[in-house]
């Protein structure tokens, strides 16, 4: 497999959708990088994205996100596996925090579920290619800190999109990580920092009971 598509390429390319046959058609010189390659260029995108994604489209944000979390690629399958040390796995996965704090809580994703292709992105990011799997299964322990701390950093944000995205990623996890779940919740619902139209699924995901 040609693994010499540089980062500027890549990015030219996965910034630029307008459609989900966009993501399809993308090419596997795209989809199949080489695992520590795929590490290395979602670092570099998550830690620099208000530089690299100025000026983007909630519709191109939206099939980004959908795109490198696993709709037509295998990254963060690829960022887990055992070509790339446990080091770059936890630095890949505490540059979500970046994206989250520096870039996705100061862009417009809408104020309530769904306003926009990117708010809905951004929420689903903790179902697609199973992020939040890293912090159930046996072997990736080494992941279940990095990814609680993202998720912190998420529900600290101040946006509706950001808040209500680390909601859905912690209720995922609670049949797998019950008290510390409910410590994050508790803390958003005990503070005037969570928005109110989120309280009731605040509440939902303290249970995991969410979809």
């Amino acid at each position: 497999m040609d693994s010499e598509v540089s980062f500027e390429k890549w990015l030219d390319t996965i910034s630029s959708f307008e459609t989900s046959e966009d993501q399809w058609s993308a090419g596997q010189r795209i989809t199949c990088l080489p695992p520590r390659v795929v590490s290395n260029y979602l670092q570099r995108l998550l830690t620099n994205a208000p530089a690299l994604l100025a000026g983007i489209t909630p519709v191109r944000l939206g099939h980004l996100i959908w795109f490198f979390n696993g709709i037509c690629s295998s990254y963060w399958h690829d960022v887990r596996s055992e070509e790339v040390p446990q080091e770059d796995q936890i630095a890949t996965v505490r540059a979500i925090g970046n994206f989250y704090r520096d870039f996705l809580d100061k862009y417009p994703l809408g104020d309530t579920a769904d306003e926009t292709m990117a708010e809905t992105a951004v929420y689903m990011m903790w179902d697609m290619d199973c992020l939040e799997g890293a912090a159930m299964f046996p072997g990736e322990e080494h992941l279940v800190d990095p990814i609680f701390e993202v998720l912190g950093i998420a529900l600290r944000c101040k946006s509706f999109g950001c808040q209500r995205s680390a909601l859905h990623g912690l209720g995922h996890l609670q049949r797998y990580h019950q008290d510390r779940v409910c410590t994050e919740i508790d803390w958003a619902l005990s503070s005037s920092h969570l928005h109110t139209n989120l309280k009731d699924y605040a509440l939902e995901a303290r249970t995991g009971m969410i979809q």
